[in-house]
C-alpha cells in the first residue's frame, strides 16, 4: 500500500508540475501568436519602428498597481477585452500609438499571456532597462 501512495504521490506531482509548465509554456506561445508582432522586440526601443509599446513597458507599468498575480492577471485581461482610453495607465502610448484594438481571443487564453507577463521571463528590447530606469528610475 506504501509503494501504491509513493507512486500516485509521484504521479500527481508530476501532472501538477507538468501542468504548470505547460500554462507557462501556452501563455509564451500565446504571448508569441497574438502580442507579439506589437508588443515584442521588433523594432527596439525606436518609437518610430513600432506599433505598439513594448510588452516589458506594459508590464512595468501593471505591476506597479498590480503586484499580486491575481489583480494583475486580471487587469490585463479586463483591458484586452475592453480597452478604454479613460481606464489606461499608459497615456503616453495611447498618445503614440493610439487606442489598442479590441482582440478576438479567449479569456483563458488572454489569462495565460498575462499569467505569462506577470511572471517575467519575457524579452525586451535592447536599452529597454536603461529607458525604463531613465523614465521611471530604478526598480
Amino acid at each position: 500500500m506504501i509503494k501504491f501512495s509513493q507512486s500516485l504521490f509521484l504521479l500527481l506531482t508530476f501532472i501538477t508540475s507538468s501542468s504548470v509548465a505547460d500554462n507557462n509554456m501556452n501563455g509564451k506561445q500565446l504571448f508569441e501568436k497574438n502580442c507579439a508582432s506589437c508588443h515584442g522586440i521588433s523594432g527596439g526601443m525606436d518609437m518610430s519602428k513600432r506599433t505598439a509599446p513594448p510588452i516589458a513597458a506594459v508590464r512595468l507599468h501593471y505591476i506597479g498597481t498590480y503586484s499580486d498575480e491575481f489583480t494583475f492577471v486580471n487587469a490585463v485581461a479586463d483591458w484586452v477585452e475592453n480597452p478604454d482610453k479613460s481606464k489606461t495607465m499608459m497615456r503616453g502610448a495611447i498618445r503614440r500609438f493610439n487606442l489598442m484594438p479590441k482582440i478576438k481571443i479567449d479569456r483563458s487564453d488572454v489569462e495565460k499571456i498575462a499569467t505569462y507577463i506577470y511572471e517575467g521571463n519575457i524579452d525586451s528590447p535592447a536599452g529597454f532597462k536603461e529607458h525604463a530606469e531613465r523614465m521611471h528610475g530604478k526598480h
